[in-house]
């Protein structure tokens, strides 16, 4: 057999490429990035991506504490990525790109103020368990946000298998009252809200849908469309995304869990 058989394509009798590995779960200690699936080696059921870290990091994005969401390989609860380079992408202006911001971004706005870029705003006291049950993160944010009297702001990001579920719970403690905050959740597909605690997201062609509840008494819901015309976005995400924005309020302490489950 010739030395370079084996790297012909398919003409020439080689094996076809392999596929992506689709691991169970995986944990980058040193960018705290994490990803679990409901089982191994197959993208059916929720994926969940966790991102810790600060905000000096390469192509930094402002998102510390960020989740993404898949349903059977499919992003519904997603990051928008990156726009089409320009000087302003690499310049003093970087923030103002609306895809750099952590307002648009999976993250809370704590008494209306985002996270800020600097190797100072980072996650605190980061904890991973890696079970065959369960995946799960949880890391204090506070760090990222330069906002007086904010002494803990905990996220905790879990994928049950047994339930095939996942959960973020924000949980927070300020030394007083003070403005409301928020939680912000990027949805990709055909987003509906068919009532109070309650969003579908149906990707685009069919396909299964991902469903965030979480008990209105606790967050008031709400919608913002943003209509897409860089061609980097359009190419992947189609002609809007949509910002779930959950109102919460300036108590001292108080928690919220956003679940996302599966909808055939």
């Amino acid at each position: 057999m010739p030395a370079d058989a084996r790297f012909r394509g398919r003409g020439g009798g080689g094996p076809p490429p392999p596929g992506p590995p689709l691991v169970a779960s995986a944990w980058l200690p040193g960018t705290q990035v994490g990803v679990a699936r409901a089982a191994g080696g197959t993208d059916r059921g929720l994926a969940l991506v966790v991102k810790g870290g600060h905000n000096a990091e390469n192509h930094n994005h402002n998102d510390v504490g960020s989740v993404i969401v898949a349903v059977d390989g499919v992003p519904a609860v997603v990051d928008a990525g990156r726009p089409t380079y320009t000087a302003r992408t690499f310049g003093p202006d970087r923030y103002a790109i609306w895809t750099m911001r952590g307002d648009w971004h999976n993250v809370p706005e704590v008494r209306g103020t985002p996270q800020r870029a600097g190797a100072s705003y980072r996650a605190r006291d980061v904890e991973v368990a890696d079970e065959p049950g369960l995946f799960r993160v949880r890391l204090d944010l506070a760090a990222a946000y330069p906002v007086g009297g904010l002494e803990r702001w905990w996220r905790t990001a879990l994928l049950d298998r047994s339930s095939g579920e996942v959960t973020i719970e924000d949980a927070w403690r300020f030394t007083g009252d003070g403005e409301p905050s928020a939680l912000r959740f990027l949805l990709a597909g055909e987003v509906r809200q068919d009532g109070p605690g309650e969003v579908e997201v149906r990707p685009p062609g069919g396909g299964r849908a991902a469903v965030l509840t979480w008990d209105p008494e606790r967050a008031a819901g709400s919608l913002t469309v943003r209509e897409l015309d860089d061609p980097m976005l359009t190419a992947v995400w189609g002609d809007r995304l949509t910002r779930l924005e959950l109102a919460l309020p300036g108590t001292a302490e108080g928690s919220v869990l956003v679940r996302v489950g599966v909808r055939g």
